[in-house]
């Protein structure tokens, strides 16, 4: 697929000015980034449109919802049901999201979803692989003909999210071609900023959530550990705001950030806080990697499987942000810790009368005809 769309790319021969394509191609020239303003609320035109691949997901949500909330043009590429984008609509004006069924094999359908956009964000990337799409192709061959395209269009901005933890010596195959996404990319365009996430938790997270639902059902849990396992959940809503964030400050052009919480958690921390939080005896057990490895091998077949053998290998890496790399302070974003907002979507876990007394008063009926 990269070869095939890099041959028509290099058939176009010398790229000519951004508004020629546009206008060429029908689509109205959006203004230059240096121009938006960022303030001006949703029903307003602040003079960003964006194309952001791979809103449909978790954190795609937040990060149309921020951008809409300032004003912003969104265009929605996505493959399949519009089911799985209608979600997003209520989150902008009448006609400011804009859903496009296509397909990143397609180049002229590529080039339309981009075509008129003065900002592309990449979040596109699942942690497990298909027989339709491999890591390869996802994470490598898609950005190398994302940049290409971008800068063949004349996009003034591209932020590409990644993860803490990639790296060329890896030994998760999906944090190795992580990183050589990033080279790619900037290797196309060297202008894009690479924010790598570390683990993200939200309402809607596959993280704690499905460690919860596990504890619910699973008599033993397995337990991912490692002596290099160490995470640094960040929030959501913190990634979306360092997306804005980095759209806003010039000076982030071409850089790097390690997008990650406040505090560092071992894996047995993070397991001790679940079965604190969701009121449960704690069933984790520590698991031989072998043993995982053979648990993950019999699920992950599945067409959307919970557990891989790479995810058992990202898990037991260091997913901490490094001390060389800007984190969310400098862009103005104070981290939020994850205990601060777990609890809240987390507590729909716990068994049914476990609430202390005191929470018992704060109902908002009265308990004494009980």
């Amino acid at each position: 697929v990269r070869d095939e769309l890099m041959s028509r790319l290099a058939k176009r021969g010398a790229r000519p000015g951004r508004g020629v394509l546009r206008c060429q191609a029908g689509m109205s020239v959006a203004k230059h980034i240096s121009h938006a303003k960022w303030h001006l609320g949703r029903s307003s035109n602040s003079g960003i449109t964006a194309t952001v691949f791979g809103a449909y997901g978790f954190i795609g949500r937040y990060v149309v919802n921020r951008l809409a909330r300032a004003g912003a043009r969104v265009v929605v590429p996505y493959r399949g049901d519009d089911y799985d984008v209608k979600h997003l609509k209520p989150m902008g004006d009448l006609g400011q999201i804009v859903a496009y069924d296509m397909s990143i094999r397609k180049y002229d359908e590529l080039e339309t979803a981009i075509a008129g956009s003065n900002v592309v964000i990449n979040m596109l990337g699942k942690p497990f692989e298909t027989r339709r799409f491999n890591f390869d192709q996802t994470n490598v061959a898609f950005p190398r003909v994302l940049g290409s395209l971008c800068a063949d269009l004349g996009v003034d901005r591209v932020v590409h999210l990644s993860a803490l933890g990639a790296s060329p010596q890896a030994e998760s195959k999906w944090l190795r071609t992580k990183y050589a996404g990033e080279v790619a990319l900037k290797e196309e365009f060297p202008d894009a900023t690479i924010l790598r996430l570390a683990t993200v938790v939200g309402p809607e997270d596959k993280f704690l959530n499905k460690l919860a639902e596990f504890a619910r059902f699973v008599p033993a849990m397995p337990m991912i550990t490692g002596p290099r396992a160490k995470q640094q959940p960040v929030y959501c809503l913190d990634v979306a705001a360092a997306v804005q964030a980095v759209l806003m400050k010039e000076e982030t052009m071409g850089r790097t950030f390690a997008i990650a919480g406040p505090r560092t958690y071992t894996n047995e921390e993070i397991y001790e806080y679940l079965f604190k939080t969701i009121r449960r005896p704690g069933n984790a057990v520590s698991t031989p990697r072998a043993l995982l490895d053979l648990i993950a091998a019999s699920v992950e077949w599945l067409p959307k499987p919970t557990l891989t053998r790479d995810m058992i290998r990202t898990h037991t890496s260091d997913l901490t942000a490094p001390a060389d790399l800007p984190g969310l302070r400098a862009l103005g974003i104070e981290p939020t810790p994850m205990e601060e907002v777990a609890e809240l979507y987390l507590k729909r876990f716990r068994p049914p009368g476990s609430q202390t007394p005191e929470e018992l008063k704060k109902l908002p009926y009265s308990t004494a005809h009980l």
